[in-house]
């Protein structure tokens, strides 16, 4: 476990230690205030005033103790925020790399072998141009011509559009 995760189970070990300070403080307090005190103070109304006044400094002790727990509690919270924020960040910053670099990898495959296919093409192209200065006659030559003209730009503008596609992927940022 790291040290930031027991900082916080220390804190929160901390917030219930005080929470159970706080309930035996209000109880050993109602149970002082329970006391008749009233005896000395038969008047009904001056009964009624210290009553009003115990309730009040119980409500001022309770408040603070409550807003003491809200604070703790929310440094708490806010730590944990920090850590799950900096887990997420450098999470995501490892993910990213992996990402980045096995599309760098995965392009280089991709154009390594187109670059293998070409070559090959190429070297089946040049001799199908060698073959045809074979040819005796001049339509089909001239046919023949056209047709392996035709697959040279098809081929490059398939080549073209298969690195352009892979492009657009890698700038989909697929996660």
């Amino acid at each position: 476990m790291t040290t930031k995760a027991l900082t916080v189970i220390k804190k929160h070990d901390e917030g219930q230690q005080a929470g159970r300070e706080n309930q035996e403080f209000i109880g050993k307090t109602l149970v002082r205030h329970r006391r008749s005190v009233f005896a000395t103070f038969p008047d009904f109304a001056q009964r009624k005033m210290i009553k009003n006044h115990i309730r009040q400094e119980l409500k001022t002790g309770f408040d603070f103790r409550l807003q003491k727990l809200a604070l703790e509690l929310d440094t708490v919270l806010h730590q944990v925020r920090e850590e799950s924020n900096h887990t997420l960040v450098t999470g995501k910053a490892r993910l990213r790399k992996e990402r980045m670099e096995f599309f760098a990898n995965s392009y280089h495959e991709v154009v390594e072998q187109l670059n293998s296919l070409s070559e090959r093409f190429l070297d089946d192209l040049d001799r199908r141009y060698v073959k045809l200065e074979k040819f005796k006659n001049a339509r089909i030559r001239e046919r023949e011509e056209k047709r392996l003209d035709k697959s040279v730009d098809d081929f490059l503008d398939t080549l073209d559009q298969l690195v352009d596609e892979y492009r657009h992927i890698i700038a989909e940022h697929v996660g």
